[in-house]
C-alpha cells in the first residue's frame, strides 16, 4: 500500500514538473526578446535626439519672432536665425538695449544631427523676422522658402517619419514642426496692385 502511494506521488511530481528541454526553450525565447529590445533601443534614442533638435530649432525661430515683435525691430536690429548643416545661431536683443544683437550658437554635430533644405535652397540660410512677425529667408542666391529637414546623420533622399522632421517657417512667421514624410503647404505670392506715381490720393473728405 505504501509503495503504491509513493509511486503515485512520484508520478504526479514528474508530470507537474518542467523538463530540461522546456526550460531551455523558455530561456531561448527570453534571450531573443531581450536581443530585439536592445536592437530597438539605439534607434529609439536616435529618434528622440532628432525630435528634440527639431523642437529646439522651432523654438529658436519662435524666440526670434517674439523678440522682433516685442521691440518693433527694424533694419539691422531685426532678430534672426541662421541655419547651417550642423548648427543654428539665434540673434536677438537679449539685454534689451536696442544697440545691437547678441548671438547664441547651437552645435548639433555632437548628436550626429544634420539639417538640410527641404526645398531647393543652399545652407546657410538666414531667416529674419520684422516688427510684425513676418518672416523672410535668404541663402547665397536670394530669397528662399524656409523649410528645413532635421535628420539623424545624412538626410535621406526620401525622408520618412522615422528618419527626419520638417521645420517650416511660413511667410507670416508662424513655425510648424512636421513629420519627415509630411507634405509641407505651399504659399502663393501675395497679389500686389501697382499704383502709378502720377495718381494722387486726396486726404480731404467733403461732407454734405
Amino acid at each position: 500500500m505504501s509503495s503504491s502511494i509513493y509511486h503515485h506521488v512520484r508520478s504526479n511530481s514528474h508530470e507537474s514538473g518542467v523538463t530540461f528541454i522546456e526550460l531551455l526553450v523558455v530561456i531561448v525565447i527570453i534571450s531573443i526578446v531581450a536581443a530585439l529590445a536592445l536592437m530597438q533601443r539605439p534607434s529609439a534614442n536616435e529618434q528622440f535626439k532628432r525630435q528634440n533638435a527639431a523642437r529646439e530649432l522651432k523654438v529658436a525661430f519662435e524666440r526670434a519672432r517674439f523678440d522682433s515683435v516685442k521691440r518693433r525691430a527694424e533694419g539691422v536690429l531685426q532678430a534672426s536665425v541662421t541655419v547651417t548643416t550642423n548648427s543654428y545661431t539665434l540673434s536677438t536683443d537679449v539685454n534689451p538695449n536696442a544697440t545691437g544683437l547678441e548671438s547664441v550658437a547651437s552645435d548639433l554635430s555632437g548628436a550626429n544631427i544634420t539639417i538640410a533644405g527641404f526645398t531647393s535652397m543652399t545652407l546657410p540660410v538666414t531667416v529674419t523676422f520684422d516688427r510684425r512677425g513676418e518672416a523672410s529667408a535668404v541663402d547665397g542666391s536670394g530669397y528662399v522658402n524656409p523649410q528645413f529637414l532635421v535628420c539623424n546623420g545624412t538626410c535621406p533622399v526620401t525622408p520618412t517619419s522615422s528618419t527626419a522632421n520638417i521645420v517650416l517657417v511660413t511667410p507670416t512667421g508662424t513655425v510648424n514642426l512636421l513629420a519627415g514624410n509630411a507634405t509641407p503647404p505651399t504659399f502663393a505670392n501675395a497679389n500686389v496692385t501697382s499704383i502709378p506715381t502720377t495718381t494722387g490720393i486726396s486726404n480731404m473728405v467733403s461732407l454734405p
